[in-house]
């Protein structure tokens, strides 16, 4: 067994504790995200109390037009497909309909709807962040098997989409973090990547780590380097989300995937290192994982709650 700390699929089932403090890590996260939102609200807010007397005068605000018609439920996808007049009837029926009825409080049942559409747009982000907060949290353990063991490395920021050095890295930049690249000590090359999608497969794949550096992340040079098998060392899938309800399914989609990719690999004759990291494993789950990882279907797993699991898996990836 690769990792020392997975023995047996007991082991790679997440706690009862496990997933409390998962599901208090994303209430808190979704708090700090929740802020923007609530500040636009209030800034709304003023702006109708300093501007419009009666419901109707809610029309003539051209300025919030669109946060407006996002009180009155207008998504803003929908937005795109409908025209100015589409928009301020929509806008006057949400008026007579709810407004109006309020009476002198029709600003706060206003704001009361605009949050309402603001908190599915914040339910939105918090599923895309699902998947951001585990790769924030592997980055944060591979960066730290890096420095112990003194490798040097760089990182691609995704904001400024340049390559930093490892004296420029702290921990506040870890959610920008697309790719790390370093060199082991007898001078291989390794690249992890996030979310890529890889030709060969030709599906997106969660983490996929390179046997050779590129300059970029995207252009001629970079899809030269992703059209060659060789040039793979690890592919991986990666799940971060904690609700029990949906673990068999996340586990479903990342089995296959990865059975495509180990497919497709064998079809230029290569047996490619894959592995797999979730946050909610569950019994019937684990077996299955484990019975893949005992007979080499998978080379390495862990659970993303275990922290000696993750570090064991970390270092595995950095030395291989």
């Amino acid at each position: 067994m690769i990792n020392n700390y997975v023995q047996s699929a007991s082991d790679l089932v997440t706690t009862h504790e496990s997933h409390r403090n998962g599901f208090l890590e994303y209430a808190l996260r979704k708090s700090k995200e929740s802020i923007p939102y609530i500040d636009k609200a209030k800034a709304l807010k003023l702006i109708l109390e300093q501007k419009t007397k009666l419901p109707k005068d809610i029309l003539m605000l051209d300025e919030i037009k669109n946060s407006c018609c996002e009180a009155a439920g207008v998504s803003v996808k929908a937005n795109k497909y409908l025209s100015k007049d589409d928009l301020n009837e929509i806008l006057l029926e949400f008026i007579k309909e709810f407004l109006e009825p309020a009476g002198s409080q029709y600003i706060d049942e206003f704001i009361y709807r605009y949050l309402l559409t603001l908190g599915d747009a914040l339910g939105g982000r918090m599923r895309n962040l699902v998947g951001s907060i585990a790769n924030e949290k592997l980055t944060r353990f591979i960066i730290s098997q890096l420095q112990v063991l003194g490798l040097d490395f760089q990182y691609f920021n995704k904001t400024s989409k340049t390559w930093l050095k490892a004296n420029d890295y702290s921990i506040n930049q870890v959610t920008d973090i697309r790719s790390i690249k370093w060199s082991l000590k007898n001078d291989e090359k390794r690249q992890l990547i996030y979310n890529l999608s890889v030709p060969i497969v030709k599906n997106n794949i969660d983490l996929v780590i390179l046997n050779c550096f590129s300059s970029t992340l995207s252009g001629e040079e970079f899809n030269k380097i992703i059209q060659n098998p060789t040039n793979y060392e690890i592919l991986g899938e990666l799940k971060g989300g904690i609700d029990p309800a949906g673990a068999d399914e996340h586990w479903k989609t990342a089995n296959t995937a990865l059975t495509r990719v180990r497919e497709s690999f064998r079809k230029h004759d290569i047996d490619i290192a894959l592995v797999f990291i979730g946050a909610a494993i569950e019994t019937k789950m684990s077996n299955e994982i484990f019975t893949q990882y005992s007979n080499g279907d998978i080379m390495n797993c862990a659970n993303l709650t275990v922290e000696n699991q993750l570090v064991n898996l970390c270092n595995w990836l950095v030395t291989r």
